[in-house]
């Protein structure tokens, strides 16, 4: 629990914080009605004609979320939509008809296999969509059985309580009305997670119990995780003072937006990392210098076939034209936790340590050629740079730039207008950061992805919680790695940035800039908080990085004796 709330953690139900901020207020409860299913005469043809009217309405929500400009909750409910559409559904209920259930029992039998199914994925990101199908299902489900799913209406500002939130129930909510939601279940990449942070409202998911409190005021706070059922004044007080807190720090970085970051003498810039065209207009909103890291695969995802060379034109050309500055275009990275099920790639035991990234490009090169054109006629709109995943060793590396020489030349003889496109590594391989200073002999920037970095150089599973100890980036080893890239970079007169989580750690990102590290993207709610923290650090902080890491023998020790030294904004 966040220090601030130490003194009334008596006082709290702990949960999952979703969307920063804090709310206090009235409490409005939703509940959701059970239906029940009677038999279908004809469920097949049944369940398609509610599938096909559940997918018009969620298209059509879709449409009217993103004319709100509400793009990420826009973007779930398309992906419902689509899934609504997919004979995956229809296939599931016909194998529990065949299994001998009646018509009612197999939806429910194939709801719940499905869900099952998605949740059971290593990909957080695709176990995710195990909600998405719950919902869908549940929404084919109250259309067969003739109950509307009107959204929810709310007359008075208030904290939306649940045991979950759909997409479809929240998609029309008033953002004026709504201070928080609080719901039972849920985790930081839910729906009523992605909803908050579209609406810009706090949220605490994971709340036991919530609903058999049954508050009727409460206060949360959606960075902290904690949520106050009925607070006493005192404990109202502290919620009162944590938004206060909050309230100068936005004050703060209002006045960093828009502003180059330097530490000390030092220009670092603060791009956005970014999964997709829905990403941009937050990205452009807190002014980022441009994109550090696309991260493209997100197109390629969730999907039953690869994007278009035109699609994903269309998508990189979107960002290239939103920024003077450049945009950094990550070739995708599919594999480990991110499989794309129609490559129909060999199941692998260590999938992390297999065929990921730029190792499965030889094994696709129409996907990985039609995404290099892609990006080489987005060039033509803005300032387009290319970094490649998971390279371990040079030769991998130049084999892409030939990729990339091969396409330009072909373009040329089409007469496709380009523009010049910078070619850059990922280092996340060890290898790469131990060798930095060959590969600055033919690379155009070196970008740090410290999730994987940390990962490999522990040898700890960055899914395992178990491990969690292991997976600081902080570690004097995963430091040094960094700091040795950097120094290569800059022996070379070629940018070094850091693109991994570990940039939007205020206390990290103080010490990448004292090790030589001069760009740190981060997601846009963090770019203008990272250069507010550099623009307040004394300088004498330096030494005092640099005699720690020296010195340090765990991540734990680095944190303990740095936390103190760094300014907060």
């Amino acid at each position: 629990m966040h220090s601030a709330y130490d003194a009334i953690k008596g006082s709290l139900i702990d949960g999952v914080g979703a969307s920063p901020g804090v709310a206090i207020g009235p409490v409005v409860a939703v509940s959701v009605e059970e239906v029940e299913l009677t038999d279908l005469a004809n469920p097949i043809e049944s369940i398609g004609a509610s599938a096909a009217r559940v997918s018009a309405k969620l298209k059509e929500l879709s449409t009217q979320t993103r004319e709100a400009g509400r793009d990420d909750a826009a973007d779930v409910l398309n992906a419902q939509s689509l899934m609504a559409e997919d004979p995956m559904i229809a296939d599931a209920v016909s194998e529990q008809l065949d299994a001998g259930l009646a018509p009612a029992d197999a939806f429910d039998a194939a709801a719940e296999g499905l869900a099952a199914l998605l949740a059971s994925l290593p990909d957080p990101y695709l176990a995710a969509r195990a909600a998405d199908i719950g919902e869908v299902m549940q929404a084919i489900k109250r259309d067969l059985a003739g109950v509307d799913s009107e959204g929810l209406t709310i007359t008075e500002p208030s904290i939306l309580i649940a045991h979950e939130l759909t997409a479809a129930e929240t998609a029309g909510l008033d953002a004026n009305l709504v201070l928080g939601f609080a719901t039972e279940t849920g985790g930081a990449t839910s729906h009523v997670a992605i909803i908050a942070r579209s609406l810009g409202v706090p949220a605490v998911v994971g709340v036991a119990n919530l609903l058999e409190v049954a508050p009727t005021t409460a206060c949360l706070d959606g960075g902290a995780g904690a949520f106050a059922a009925d607070p006493t004044a005192d404990v109202k007080q502290v919620f009162e003072q944590a938004a206060a807190a909050r309230a100068s720090l936005q004050l703060r970085l209002d006045e960093v937006t828009g502003l180059k970051a330097s530490f000390g003498d030092t220009p670092i810039e603060v791009p956005a990392n970014i999964a997709g065209t829905s990403d941009i207009a937050k990205a452009v909103e807190e002014k980022s210098d441009g994109v550090g890291l696309y991260r493209t695969e997100f197109l390629f995802l969730d999907v039953p076939k690869p994007p278009t060379e035109e699609q994903q034109f269309e998508a990189y050309k979107a960002a290239a034209e939103a920024w003077e500055e450049t945009v950094v275009i990550r070739t995708f990275d599919i594999g480990g936790d991110k499989p794309a099920e129609y490559l129909n790639m060999d199941e692998e035991e260590n999938p992390f340590l297999g065929i990921r990234g730029v190792r499965i490009y030889d094994l696709f090169p129409d996907l990985i050629d039609g995404q290099i054109r892609a990006a080489l006629r987005a060039s033509a709109f803005g300032k387009v740079s290319l970094m490649i995943p998971m390279i371990a060793t040079v030769e991998e590396f130049l084999s892409v730039k030939s990729r990339v020489v091969a396409q330009r030349a072909k373009l040329d003889s089409e007469n496709v207008e380009m523009g010049d496109i910078e070619l850059g590594v990922m280092v996340e391989v060890p290898s790469v950061a131990l060798n930095a200073h060959r590969f600055a002999e033919h690379v155009d920037f070196f970008s740090i992805g410290t999730n994987d970095l940390t990962q490999y150089t522990m040898a700890a599973d960055r899914m395992l919680g178990s491990l969690a100890g292991l997976h600081d980036p902080l570690h004097p080893s995963v430091i040094r790695l960094c700091q040795m890239v950097a120094e290569a970079g800059n022996a070379k007169g070629i940018k070094t940035s850091v693109c991994g989580l570990a940039a939007e750690d205020p206390l990290a990102a103080v010490i990448f800039a004292t090790v030589g590290i001069t760009k740190l993207s981060v997601s846009a709610n963090s770019v203008n908080l990272i250069k507010a923290t550099l623009a307040a650090q004394d300088q004498s902080i330096r030494d005092e990085v640099q005699s720690v890491i020296a010195r340090a023998e765990s991540a734990q020790e680095v944190r303990e004796q740095l936390g103190p030294h760094v300014v907060k904004p």
